[in-house]
């Protein structure tokens, strides 16, 4: 498996999952806005290609060079990672509780495992993210006690 297949299966499954819970247009548009957003960082990033197709007969969405094949597995990582994060957050509660977690599920064992490798773990990351929700409960019950 390469960084490419790995990038364009998470692209996909993020749209897919993003777009049943708002709308085709809009996940396409978040996540083309993530990637534009993280390309300062990530340079890389600038080999992703996403376009609405809503309107187009190319159904595919997503083109990712195969110049990403030679980026270093870790840096890779560190972009999915953002990349997963920043669409959770713009997301919000559209996203969903367990939005991480429905991502693993659809990618399947075989992508987790490579991700993991990568140093993206998405079973810690969605620990992370019920944790941080817990806590900005907790904050707000405190406000509203004081």
């Amino acid at each position: 498996m390469e960084n490419s297949d790995v990038i364009n299966r998470l692209l996909h499954t993020l749209i897919n999952i993003s777009g049943r819970k708002t709308t085709g247009g809009y996940a396409v548009s978040v996540m083309d806005s993530t990637i534009n957003k993280l390309q300062s960082q990530y340079d890389f990033l600038k080999h992703i290609e996403i376009r609405d197709t809503r309107y187009v007969e190319d159904s595919n969405s997503i083109s990712v060079m195969s110049d990403i094949n030679s980026i270093p597995a870790e840096n890779v990582g560190n972009a999915l990672r953002d990349i997963i994060s920043a669409v959770n957050q713009t997301l919000g509660r559209d996203a969903g509780h367990f939005f991480i977690r429905e991502i693993s599920s659809t990618l399947g064992d075989d992508y987790t495992s490579f991700m993991r490798d990568m140093g993206v773990d998405l079973g810690l990351m969605q620990l992370e993210h019920e944790v941080s929700e817990l806590e900005k409960r907790i904050s707000t019950i405190k406000k509203t006690r004081e």
